[in-house]
């Protein structure tokens, strides 16, 4: 494989399930071989996560960790993964990004990979809403939630065939991480909470992407942690990002593809 495939975790007080999740991840080397890496950003943590992500690094040399001395947030941790490995991988790599608390299955990271390199696009995104995905112990009201959400993103940040615009599991091709970084002059990502995910594809939509979706089915029967995520303050966040992204200025030409 002439590419590397970086799997990257923003993690906060995971004890609980990281290391069931990293014991999934690291099966992949079988499947992915020597190209594998495995790049985690602690955000924080005042668990045992860092404990436990010190004993996996020493087991794998291709795992790594990076600590943010405080929590700063998701979309914080999600900055400093981009900043990580556009400094440090190539172009034709690919960064696998997905949640910490298990409910992702790594298992579809290999035919994700396939499809951003087969079709060649900039991100594939993992969707419940695709065809063949579904979402296993999710609450009505988060439910209702999600594709309430997908619809006000439909609207605000229109991408062909794209309807999971919240979801944080989803491959990039880092060359085109690389390009963003350098459009939006390093502020792809400003949301410092779970409105991140929104935010860089609403970013995405202003500069041209090739994107698709991948089925997903979520396992949140899984989570054994509560939801970190404060609903009424992503969803105020979804709205000033309407107001907030804008095409970049140092675009050139027009886009010309969606």
């Amino acid at each position: 494989m002439e590419y590397k495939t970086i799997i990257g975790l923003p993690v906060y007080n995971e004890e609980k399930c990281i290391g069931k999740l990293l014991d999934r991840i690291t099966k992949l080397w079988g499947i992915l071989g020597e190209g594998l890496r495995i790049v985690i950003v602690n955000d924080g943590s005042c668990d045992s996560t860092e404990s436990i992500l010190r004993q996996y690094s020493e087991k794998y040399p291709f795992l790594h960790y990076l600590n943010h001395s405080t929590n700063l947030g998701l979309g914080k941790a999600v900055e400093t993964l981009f900043y990580h490995v556009s400094q440090n991988y190539g172009d034709d790599d690919v960064l696998v990004t997905l949640d910490a608390d298990n409910t992702h299955n790594p298992g579809i990271i290999p035919p994700m990979i396939e499809k951003l390199k087969k079709e060649e696009l900039d991100i594939v995104i993992a969707s419940r809403f695709a065809a063949g995905g579904r979402e296993i112990g999710l609450s009505l009201f988060r439910r209702f939630l999600s594709r309430g959400a997908s619809l006000y993103c439909k609207i605000a940040f229109p991408i062909k065939n794209i309807r999971d615009y919240s979801c944080g599991y989803r491959a990039y091709n880092i060359g085109y991480l690389k390009r963003m970084l350098v459009l939006y002059e390093g502020k792809l990502v400003e949301s410092s909470g779970f409105e991140c995910m929104v935010e860089i594809l609403g970013r995405c939509s202003k500069a041209g992407v090739r994107v698709a979706e991948y089925p997903l089915v979520l396992e949140y029967d899984q989570k054994e942690s509560p939801s970190k995520m404060k609903v009424l303050k992503t969803i105020m966040g979804y709205f000033r990002l309407w107001v907030k992204i804008r095409k970049p200025k140092n675009l050139s030409g027009e886009v010309t593809y969606e």
